[in-house]
């Protein structure tokens, strides 16, 4: 099988490389014979030193996530108009994602839908997107972009996300049909909740909210960095969807003005986006 693995790799150092070319190499990866391609990278690297999909495999072959985006983000420097840039940015992506950063993801793959509207990607980028502001309770961000992005690409499945304003016309006409046996218990609810919301005074009621992860370590794991820096960062376990997250906020502030500047702060230090919320549970 190594064997083959060779045969492969010498017949593509006699021709142009090209994506073709470079797609063979990735099947090659993604069949777990690494190895292979591994001992041809000098000699690649070597022999095509202006094409961008030997720098695409060495970033792919990079076991260290951190070292790996370095040399994902050199490829969308060096090389912006070739197709392994929008591959590079969803790599980079997918890796944000992974590591429960997913306000990041979420910008990153926003920036990827708009950035490259040609390519095979958008499908994925969209609903890891989306998947990414559920798990940071941005329901109502994710269904503005989505609505937005919709125009660009009106192909793409919409039917699979849970929130409102971007489903299929005839699902839509569904959901406005609504239970008379159903509707006195949504009143109710609602307000019964906003007996809860309802604020009480507090001194310094502004918070700088960075995230909002399904696992604690994710979230415990921010804390700390931040916590590292000097910023006064809790933890906060929160209800969105049903689901069970772990906000981390920069606690308190006396004006909404002063929460912005530090949420301004550590975007541009950190890259983290955020949200200004007013005496959050």
């Amino acid at each position: 099988m190594k064997y083959r693995g060779f045969m492969i790799i010498a017949i593509l150092w006699g021709w142009q490389l090209s994506a073709q070319n470079i797609d063979l190499y990735l099947t090659l990866i993604e069949k777990g014979k690494m190895e292979d391609v591994q001992e041809s990278l000098p000699e690649l690297l070597n022999r095509y030193p202006d094409e961008a999909g030997v720098y695409f495999l060495q970033a792919m072959l990079n076991e260290n996530g951190d070292s790996s985006l370095v040399l994902y983000r050199n490829v969308i420097k060096n090389f912006p108009d070739s197709d392994f840039a929008p591959k590079s940015e969803m790599k980079i992506g997918e890796y944000l994602f992974s590591r429960g950063l997913y306000s990041q993801a979420s910008v990153q793959f926003k920036k990827i839908l708009t950035k490259y509207p040609q390519g095979k990607h958008h499908q994925r980028a969209m609903d890891l997107m989306v998947n990414a502001y559920l798990a940071t309770g941005e329901e109502s961000t994710a269904s503005t972009t989505v609505r937005t992005l919709k125009q660009l690409y009106p192909s793409l499945n919409y039917s699979g996300y849970e929130i409102g304003g971007v489903e299929n016309s005839s699902k839509e006409a569904k959901l406005v049909r609504l239970d008379p046996g159903t509707t006195s218990s949504r009143i109710k609810s609602f307000k019964a909740a906003r007996k809860i919301i309802v604020p009480k005074r507090v001194e310094k009621p502004w918070v700088v909210q960075v995230g909002a992860f399904g696992k604690f370590d994710n979230a415990n794991r921010l804390k700390k960095q931040l916590q590292e820096y000097g910023f006064a960062t809790e933890v906060h376990t929160v209800n969105s969807n049903g689901k069970r997250l772990h906000a981390v906020r920069i606690v308190r502030f006396e004006t909404k003005s002063s929460a912005e500047k530090i949420g301004q702060k550590l975007k541009k230090k950190f890259g983290l986006d955020f949200r200004v919320l007013n005496n959050p549970e």
